[in-house]
């Protein structure tokens, strides 16, 4: 065999040839070094893929839980469920982190992983939004021309549409069953029962307070049955204890002016039973503007004012207000029109527009402002001591209730008692909007009793947050509410 000798010039290319692979041998060795410790910030896993990891990331278990059982499950589910970070974890040695795993936007996401960590995680249905909740019921315009008989329909599964000062407003309306809400806790440790009015044009949620304990369950879930519904239960409370003057139909009033509020006012007494109540419930759900309890949204108490009960609106205000002078307002012009009782040839017209919205829109102190469909912030008067109020007759009227006409099929009925509106009505002597244990709208006195001889109860109404979340497994029954 013969064997040549490489030439120098030969001998120098293999030396730098093999110089090069060793140098990208090293580059490739510590580049994978570097990836495999390093620490990543976000790792999103869809529908069982890991769409990136670092070397030696585990997933040591998976459990699924439906309502029932936890259970083992081999393949991670998707958007439909979100992770339980309650129990969910990662090991890092022997140290248990929390914190790191969290369904976000539809994609499961573990951040700022470590290397060699090993992760638990466990999935549940996805919480419900208020718009999922509107999503699975079926919409309908509302009625243009007004409203001339009660509604007793079963309505269940259907939500109404208008316009309110803020945009599009959804609204339940008739006998239904599916607007029940559980949220919040008494003093005693009794869960609240609310109904909802209505998903508000902010997308803020309206519920009307619906008793403690359970939810009544003895007319299937349909109406409000029971004095717990009626925050004084069986003690009439009387809007303010006066009705001489027409100012005293106000939720906070000054005397000789139509629209008054704020410092200096007068409230009125189910003002004051309303904050108590909510100091002593709602206070540690609302937290300071941090919780589930909206701070923006507000109560109207339409003041604008006519001394006819026949006038068309055009300015504001037209004449009264103040004193002993004729006064019909807002609410008894839309829901008794023409002073007659509405029929179907003289239909009641109510609106969720807050007419007097500059000087009647009642919020909460810190309330920060919304948005109205003209573009204009509306902070209202930020006068009270908590975000809570009432409902108003035209709310009610939109539920199926009218003015001197039985109803005892919608779910704002509550057979064993009446319950105030925020909707004054007309001064002759001063009075209010109630709902009767019948079910019909009308004219009250501000001092109950002393006039009509029937106690009149308090039931409050807050506001959601927009973006509240409800267990997955609720659908509005009283037996399986909405669940905030």
């Amino acid at each position: 065999m013969k064997v040549e000798k490489l030439s120098k010039g030969n001998k120098r290319k293999i030396i730098i040839a093999i110089t090069i692979i060793v140098l990208l041998v090293g580059i490739i060795y510590i580049t994978n070094s570097r990836a495999k410790y390093q620490v990543t910030q976000s790792v999103q896993i869809v529908n069982g893929n890991v769409s990136y990891s670092p070397y030696d990331f585990k997933i040591i278990a998976m459990y699924k839980n439906d309502g029932g059982e936890d259970t083992p499950i081999t393949e991670m589910p998707g958007s439909e469920y979100a992770i339980d970070e309650t129990k969910s974890y990662c090991m890092r040695g022997n140290e248990q982190i929390r914190g790191l795993l969290k369904t976000i936007n539809g994609y499961h996401t573990i951040s700022k992983l470590h290397t060699n960590d090993k992760c638990y995680l466990w999935f549940k249905p996805k919480p419900l939004t208020i718009q999922d909740i509107i999503a699975s019921k079926t919409t309908i315009a509302g009625e243009t021309g007004g409203f001339g008989n009660v509604e007793t329909a079963d309505h269940s599964n259907i939500l109404y549409t208008d316009t309110d000062d803020f945009g599009k407003t959804y609204y339940f309306r008739g006998k239904v069953k599916d607007n029940w809400v559980k949220f919040g806790k008494n003093k005693s440790g009794q869960d609240l029962y609310w109904r909802i009015i209505r998903i508000n044009g902010d997308g803020t949620i309206r519920l009307i307070y619906a008793g403690e304990g359970s939810a009544a369950t003895s007319d299937g879930g349909y109406t409000t049955s029971g004095t717990d519904a009626l925050i004084n239960q069986d003690t009439n409370v009387k809007y303010y204890d006066s009705y001489e003057r027409a100012e005293y139909v106000g939720f906070e009033f000054k005397t000789g002016e139509v629209h008054g509020y704020g410092t200096g006012a007068t409230k009125s007494n189910v003002l004051m039973v309303l904050n108590t109540w909510f100091n002593n419930n709602l206070s540690d759900e609302f937290a300071n503007g941090t919780g589930n309890i909206d701070k923006n949204a507000g109560f109207c108490n339409d003041r604008r004012n006519s001394t006819t009960n026949t006038t068309v609106w055009g300015n504001e205000n037209d004449n009264g207000g103040t004193g002993t002078a004729t006064t019909y307002y807002g609410a008894w012009l839309r829901l008794i029109p023409g002073g007659n009782n509405p029929s179907p040839t003289n239909k009641a017209k109510p609106t969720f527009i807050c007419k007097s919205i500059n000087n009647d829109y009642f919020t909460y102190t810190g309330a920060e402002g919304i948005r109205t469909t003209s573009q204009t912030n509306v902070m209202g008067t930020r006068s009270l001591t908590w975000p809570v109020g009432l409902i108003t007759a035209d709310e009610v009227a939109y539920a199926g209730g009218l003015q001197g006409q039985n109803n005892l099929d919608y779910y704002l009925y509550n057979h064993s008692g009446s319950y105030w509106t925020m909707s004054p009505y007309n001064f002759g002597i001063a009075g209010v909007a109630r709902v009767y244990s019948n079910g019909s709208i009308s004219n009250t006195g501000l001092t109950g009793t002393s006039i009509y001889n029937a106690d009149v109860g308090v039931r409050p109404v807050i506001n959601l947050k927009a973006d509240t979340k409800f267990e997955a497994s609720g659908i509005g029954t009283s037996s399986n509410p909405y669940v905030a």
